[in-house]
């Protein structure tokens, strides 16, 4: 890793106006690489906004939805290379019958690296597993100062995701997240409890942790924001506000990665045979009860 100047955006896009999030975007993507950023992180779904499980079931706004996400991609890809900013762009991934939540890592307007979200959202307020398909893979990108790790929100909340993708390499872990409450007096336990997952991840992991959250109001619910950047010794670096839009900018040094790392080395003392040894018992315990044995 090399010191690496990261722009965050809390952002809130307007429901299916792909359009005119794609503007903000890029006006953000002018920002971002006008002071001085190697990376502009964004959170889930920026490019949709998140709530459009049940507009995706409709063929005509589906379609509509699909060609409208091209030509965004489009535009934020060749601003990209112009500007040479990497993004971290989330959205909607149409492939064939089945859609994935996704981010995509782009490095200088060409893209290195896609991740579908591992962990759908099934419990409390959330539906997502209704409307999206589950992705299969941890995904790390190679930037150009860092390799990084993408958890798309609920897959932070699962270690093991944290854990694959810093034994793969990652040095930075990348969290486009949309948490939601259905009163603001929520928030604030809501973002304490992303600050326990995030904290933890980054200490164990020995990683940065940029966690880039929505705002905004959709029916219902209140997008929390709360985005903030988490040392790899676990430290609250940069808290951004609750609700409120924001862009931030932060250094990343590398020196901090590298001495954290000497001092505790716990990616490097890994037992993973040990791992792999428990995974293929879970696999083969979760087998013999799937066929009634």
């Amino acid at each position: 890793m090399q010191d690496l100047t990261l722009s965050i955006a809390q952002l809130y896009p307007t429901p299916l106006d792909i359009r005119q999030n794609t503007r903000k975007i890029l006006e953000l993507m002018e920002n971002a690489a006008g002071n001085g950023s190697d990376l502009l992180l964004l959170p889930e779904m920026a490019v949709t906004g998140y709530g459009i499980g049940e507009a995706i079931e409709d063929p005509a706004i589906r379609k509509a939805l699909q060609d409208e996400t091209r030509s965004s991609l489009s535009k934020i890809r060749k601003a990209g290379k112009r500007l040479n900013l990497d993004v971290l762009l989330s959205y909607p991934l149409f492939s064939g019958k089945r859609v994935f939540i996704a981010a995509e890592y782009l490095r200088s307007g060409k893209r290195v690296a896609l991740h579908r979200k591992i962990n759908l959202c099934n419990y409390a307020h959330y539906t997502e597993h209704l409307h999206f398909a589950e992705g299969n893979s941890p995904t790390v990108a190679t930037g150009g100062k860092a390799a990084f790790g993408i958890l798309l929100c609920e897959d932070c909340w699962h270690a093991v995701n944290g854990i694959a993708e810093t034994l793969l390499g990652a040095e930075v872990l990348l969290v486009p997240s949309a948490p939601c409450v259905e009163d603001v007096a929520e928030g604030k336990p809501c973002i304490e409890r992303w600050e326990t997952i995030t904290r933890g991840t980054a200490f164990l992991q020995t990683s940065y942790v940029i966690m880039a959250a929505l705002v905004g109001t959709e029916s219902n619910r209140f997008f929390l924001g709360g985005s903030h950047v988490v040392t790899p010794e676990g430290e609250i670096l940069l808290r951004l506000p609750l609700f409120e839009e924001a862009l931030v900018q932060v250094r990343l040094e590398a020196s901090l990665l590298e001495n954290t790392r000497e001092k505790r080395p716990l990616l490097r003392n890994e037992r993973i045979d040990v791992i792999r040894e428990s995974f293929r018992k879970v696999g083969h315990r979760n087998a013999k009860m799937g066929s009634g044995r």
